[in-house]
């Protein structure tokens, strides 16, 4: 019988606290404040433009040296490439 009251006693009071915990309602914006929760939102925002920049430079990289390749093939690369598409008299 007393186990029995010593494990109610434990259930009621962990109960407690955790009521008194969600009870508050504390979230971000409550712990951290107006001013510094606007920070972390342009921080944010600062690293997607920021990434968003990095891709498309290397896109643009990309692009520039498929051009550069493109002008430096040989005549016989060039030649070889016609003639896979099978567009040329001679293939």
């Amino acid at each position: 019988m007393a186990k029995k009251q010593k494990r109610q006693k434990q259930y009621t009071h962990a109960g407690k606290a955790e009521a008194t915990d969600t009870k508050s309602g504390l979230n971000v914006k409550d712990i951290l404040g107006e001013d510094a929760l606007s920070k972390l939102k342009q921080l944010e925002k600062d690293m997607k433009a920021e990434s968003e920049r990095k891709a498309q430079e290397a896109a643009e990289q990309k692009r520039r040296e498929q051009e550069e390749r493109e002008r430096n093939k040989s005549f016989g690369e060039l030649l070889e490439e016609y003639g896979k598409k099978g567009g040329g008299k001679f293939s």
